[in-house]
């Protein structure tokens, strides 16, 4: 084919893959994987066309760049629609995919599934870390993309995705006006405990410590006041862009029963069941970024008088998480755990890695180093310039004399104590009588596991009864004509299908026979021109060598091809025993390429 026509080829769907015709650009060589409907792996007979095939762009395994085009192509492919099951899973991989190749492949040029099954630009998709506001069906769904479920979370980081959180806010209506309600005595003590020192030093354990100052300074100033109702609106703020949206549901009327607004402690006249310190309590949760895990125990201080706050927290776990620093470990911006801080040194002539973690001093505190990503890096004989992510997207240039190194801690002996075991016949019987229910359970469902049924073949009984139904549905039936015919048909294609079976188990044990019998060749290859011998002769060394071959050698040589010795004689003697082994080997390799025209012998 011209250039031309093999470049008008390319664009088009013409290469069958099972039953699908693909494009060019969607096949490859090698996969790793199934990824299809992405890409395909170029079928075994398609062997014989690999020029031909690599011509119209056929690759040996796709690049990192191949994974976010054809996110892309599905997207303009599909629009607004929903993916299927299938195609969700696979989407799903070529994004991760896509994430673990080329970190650089971010925003507009990846896209992803959102809550809804369609695909999005990751850019503007947001991680759901807020599900209880979602569920309250507060926000307009329909503009706003939150990432589908099934994404992990370490997959959304990779993306840069950020947390639903940290972009959309909460802000009062200014349409609405606050009907304040009047109750000196209500409001100033709910102002006493929450000014109570005792209760900011225990709340403030349950934030990041970088955020503790803020929680205590801000919790200070509030002022509690009770109004009638309190209406609020949902603004997210894109990014990078200066403009915002309304993102509030207008169907939904329900008023929100408490909110901070900068020094003022908003609370809602409250239905029944509901008490003061509770929303309180998730005001102070949702306002300063403490998990609501805490709201319980948070509206126990509150409700308690400040002598009971040490078993207040004793009982409700009003403690920070210990593996909460371990969970953040690495991640940009985040302080140094005690661990890190004593392998952290200054290295300005180490060669950073791309991706590599390292520490960095704080802009806010010098004496405080925190966790960055080498995201560039900068080759010099010396000193270099590093390009380092240090928190929310937010990239910094930094020498290398300002970089410390993340060194590995020297071994240490095990302190592990031993550990008391305990009989289990005291706890035996309770443990019994509680798992009775899930036992039979389980023995239900390995039962159900070794009863499954077997995969047998599709007869031809069963396609005409499938086509019946099929015709039968659209108030059509088949004539006997047609039947007999469609019943011989599929007849055929059975026996057929049986001697390819037949035929393939044939070649399979000829094949081992031929490799057996080719077994050993080597012998036959003449040492110099290592090709098999037509005329094999026996030189004075003990060697057989082909005819031609050791004579254009001894005319030039008095030692031996093979050891090297010096040779008595130059005299050749024919190896008779020898051409006639390797005459009927060449008449069976003739006679196996004759059955079977693509065998090749092993090397």
């Amino acid at each position: 084919l011209s250039p031309r026509v093999q470049e008008g080829l390319q664009d088009k769907a013409i290469v069958p893959v099972g039953t699908t015709l693909v494009k060019a650009n969607r096949l490859f060589f090698r996969l790793a994987k199934d990824l299809s409907p992405f890409f395909y792996e170029v079928p075994r007979a398609f062997g014989a066309y690999d020029v031909f095939l690599r011509n119209l762009g056929v690759r040996e395994s796709p690049k990192s760049g191949d994974y976010a085009l054809s996110l892309l192509e599905l997207n303009r492919e599909i629009g607004a629609s929903k993916l299927n099951a299938n195609e969700l899973n696979s989407v799903i991989e070529v994004v991760s995919l896509a994430a673990s190749n080329d970190q650089d492949q971010t925003g507009e040029a990846i896209c992803a599934p959102d809550l809804g099954g369609k695909l999005v630009s990751v850019e503007n998709l947001l991680q759901n870390d807020q599900p209880w506001l979602v569920n309250s069906r507060r926000l307009d769904l329909n503009k706003i993309h939150l990432c589908h479920p099934k994404m992990n979370k370490e997959l959304l980081n990779k993306l840069q995705i950020r947390p639903m959180s940290q972009q959309v806010h909460e802000i009062l209506n200014d349409q609405a006006v606050l009907r304040k309600v009047t109750n000196p005595g209500e409001g100033k003590t709910m102002e006493d405990k929450l000014h109570n020192d005792e209760f900011i030093s225990t709340i403030s354990t349950l934030v990041p410590k970088g955020s503790q100052r803020h929680l205590a300074e801000n919790v200070k100033k509030l002022k509690f006041v009770k109004v009638e109702e309190i209406h609020t609106r949902f603004i997210l703020v894109r990014s990078g862009r200066s403009s915002a949206i309304d993102i509030t549901n207008q169907s939904n009327k329900t008023s929100t029963l408490s909110f901070i607004n900068k020094t003022e402690l908003l609370v809602a006249n409250l239905p029944y069941g509901l008490s003061r310190e509770l929303v309180v309590a998730t005001a102070l949760c949702d306002t300063f970024n403490i998990p609501r895990q805490h709201i319980g125990g948070i509206s126990a201080l509150l409700s308690s008088a400040s002598s009971h706050v040490p078993e207040i927290k004793s009982r409700m776990g009003l403690y920070a998480d210990e593996f909460q620093d371990e969970l953040l470990r690495g991640d940009p911006g985040q302080p140094l755990v005690p661990t890190d801080r004593e392998l952290a040194i200054m290295k300005p002539l180490k060669i950073f890695k791309q991706g590599e973690i390292v520490a960095v001093s704080s802009s806010t505190d010098s004496n405080q180093l925190i966790y960055g990503i080498v995201t560039k890096t900068q080759d010099g004989p010396s000193l270099s310039r590093l390009c380092i992510l240090i928190g929310n997207g937010k990239e910094k240039s930094f020498l290398t004399s300002e970089v410390y190194s993340l060194g590995r801690s020297k071994g240490e002996a095990s302190t592990s104590l031993p550990v008391e075991e305990i009989d289990m016949s005291c706890i035996e019987s309770e443990l019994i009588s509680e798992g009775e229910d899930n036992l039979d359970l389980e023995s239900a469902l390995v039962q159900s596991g070794g009863d499954r049924p077997n995969m047998a073949p599709v007869s031809r009984t069963e396609i005409l009864m499938a086509v019946q139904d099929l015709l039968q549905s659209a108030d059509l039936s088949l004539n006997d004509n047609a039947k007999n015919m469609l019943d011989s048909n599929l007849t055929l294609r059975e026996t057929l299908t049986q001697k390819d079976k037949e035929i393939q188990v044939i070649e399979k044990r000829t094949n081992e026979i031929a490799r057996k019998a080719m077994s050993g060749v080597d012998s036959f290859l003449c040492p110099i021109t290592r090709e098999i011998m037509e005329d094999p002769v026996i030189c004075c060394d003990g060697h057989t060598y082909e005819r031609h071959a050791i004579e254009m050698w001894l005319g030039n040589n008095s030692r031996s091809p093979k050891t090297n010795q010096p040779l008595a004689s130059r005299e050749v003697i024919p190896n008779h025993a020898l051409r006639s082994s390797i005459e009927a080997m060449s008449a069976l390799r003739e006679s196996i390429t004759s059955v079977l025209p693509d065998w090749e012998p092993e090397d």
